[in-house]
């Protein structure tokens, strides 16, 4: 009798370390392709706010053409 009530009681701790983990898993998972879509569309979610930002293919220059030529200079001394 109390052979078998071990082993029950410890296959019923076994079944919800195993449901625990899955469940853990599935949330992980889902979490994960939520994030990965969210970055796909330009979107990053915070606390107080999102934050929408476009991920265009080119990079801009952060110089204006009137602003001059850049002339690479050693220092001697």
């Amino acid at each position: 009798m109390i052979i078998t009530a071990l082993i029950l009681f410890f296959a019923l701790i076994y079944l919800f370390v195993f449901l625990g983990v899955t469940i853990f898993r599935f949330k992980l998972r889902r979490m994960q392709r939520r994030a990965e879509k969210n970055a796909d569309e330009g979107r990053t979610q915070y606390a107080d706010g999102e934050i929408f930002y476009s991920k265009k293919g080119g990079r801009k220059k952060h110089f204006r053409q009137s602003d001059g030529e850049y002339i690479d200079y050693e220092e001697i001394g």
